[in-house]
């Protein structure tokens, strides 16, 4: 295995088949790394990442920039650039863009994704 260099403005976008205004850009692929996959997500204004939840993957999510309500279990929590949110598998979670622009932030599959 080789290491990747990857420049995220150059990624194609794709909009998210299950939730709302939230676009996706795939960075490491279970092909690159066995480990873990990264991608980097925007939710538009009035978007969101519904609630759901994972059976074997565990989700770490970094917030960039932007503002979101962060549910997690019964749990909804503010979150600003800077937040970092884990859900294991089998615990819902979710967000949703409470500002008026757009949100940025990195998820992190453990094991990856595809």
């Amino acid at each position: 295995m080789q290491g990747k260099h990857v420049d995220s403005g150059a990624v194609a976008e794709s909009l998210h088949p299950k939730h709302n205004r939230y676009y996706l850009k795939d960075l490491v692929v279970k092909a690159d790394s066995g480990l873990l996959s990264v991608h980097r997500g925007r939710i538009e204004a009035g978007g969101e990442i519904f609630v759901h939840t994972h059976e074997i993957e565990s989700e770490t999510f970094y917030i960039l920039s932007g503002q979101v309500e962060c549910t997690m279990g019964a749990e909804k929590v503010a979150y600003t650039a800077g937040s970092c949110g884990f859900a294991p598998p089998g615990v819902p979670h979710g967000l949703r863009n409470t500002g008026d622009v757009p949100v940025e932030l990195l998820a992190i599959f453990t094991p990856p994704l595809k």
